[in-house]
């Protein structure tokens, strides 16, 4: 028999991260940094995927720490929150073989995350109201390795057409497709993507019709590619032939952001917030990295 381990919790910390654990930068002018960045990312990886608050983070790094038998000290909970808004933190991804071979199939689309206390500030000040503010997330989502390769955050009146090219802008590796829904069904969009000789899977509109030159003759254009054949086989056969239904991994992407993190950004500031959401997309890629089964394809003779 095994002795059970229901409920038992596993932490470790990178030795990368314990090596760098304090500021080696440049020096400049006034107060200096004391924690390097990998610090910082680590803490607030703690906070978020805990769900804790800045003090409740700085007791459980501390008690982390302790149990190492490690002598390190422990940035404060007032330090976390002044350098989580000055954190450049960059995206940790695992890179596909397929996309360094053929180019990638990326997926975009967006949702949106609610402001932490801003609802309940607004009852108890003015009454019941409606309204509610949040903000937008863009995330640019590798289908075959369940990475986010891209995310930005904006306010909720932006439109997600805007957002394409700054997301793939955002992406070094080579790009074979690009698929979206309806709302990046946009000229500019279309553009862009001709522009860098990416295949546009974007469904047309109901009452899409074709792009026609001053002269009159149907512009040789991937839209118009796509609303021909949806009119002769149909949407749901265009889906078929494209592979477009290997979008939905944007869906997939999107639900586990919020059942992991849930639907509230817990930063105040706007550049908090921006930094909170690319905090959470790098634990979900170390997410997808641990809990992915490596599947091997076996021959037999």
């Amino acid at each position: 028999s095994f002795p059970t381990r229901r409920s038992s919790d596993l932490l470790w910390l990178d030795e990368q991260t314990l090596q760098n654990w304090y500021y080696s930068g440049e020096r400049r002018r006034g107060a200096a940094y004391r924690y390097s960045d990998a610090c910082i990312e680590c803490a607030l990886q703690l906070k978020y995927v805990l769900g804790l608050a800045f003090r409740q983070t700085q007791g459980l790094l501390s008690s982390l720490i302790e149990l190492m038998d490690m002598n390190l000290h422990i940035p404060s909970y007032s330090q976390l929150c002044r350098r989580q808004a000055r954190l450049n933190h960059q995206l940790s991804t695992k890179p596909s073989p397929i996309i360094n071979s053929q180019g990638g199939y990326i997926v975009v689309d967006s949702t949106g995350l609610k402001l932490y206390g801003e609802g309940e500030w607004k009852v108890r000040q003015h009454g019941l109201s409606k309204r509610r503010s949040w903000r937008k997330v863009h995330l640019a989502y590798d289908e075959s390795t369940h990475q986010i390769l891209a995310i930005s955050l904006t306010n909720n009146d932006i439109d997600d057409a805007y957002m394409l090219e700054p997301l793939l802008e955002q992406i070094s590796l080579p790009i074979a497709k690009v698929a979206a829904d309806g709302a990046y069904d946009r000229q500019k969009v279309y553009d862009y993507l001709q522009k860098r000789q990416i295949q546009a899977l974007i469904p047309p509109r109901v009452n899409a019709i074709v792009w026609k030159d001053k002269k009159g003759q149907i512009l040789a254009h991937q839209r118009n590619q796509a609303v021909i054949a949806c009119k002769d086989f149909g949407l749901a056969e265009w889906k078929k032939q494209t592979g477009y239904h290997r979008r939905s991994m944007a869906e997939t992407a999107m639900y586990r952001l919020k059942t992991t993190f849930g639907e509230r950004l817990k930063s105040r500031l706007t550049s908090n917030q921006k930094v909170e959401v690319r905090i959470k997309a790098t634990c979900l890629n170390q997410f997808s990295k641990l809990t992915r089964p490596q599947a091997i394809k076996i021959t037999t003779n």
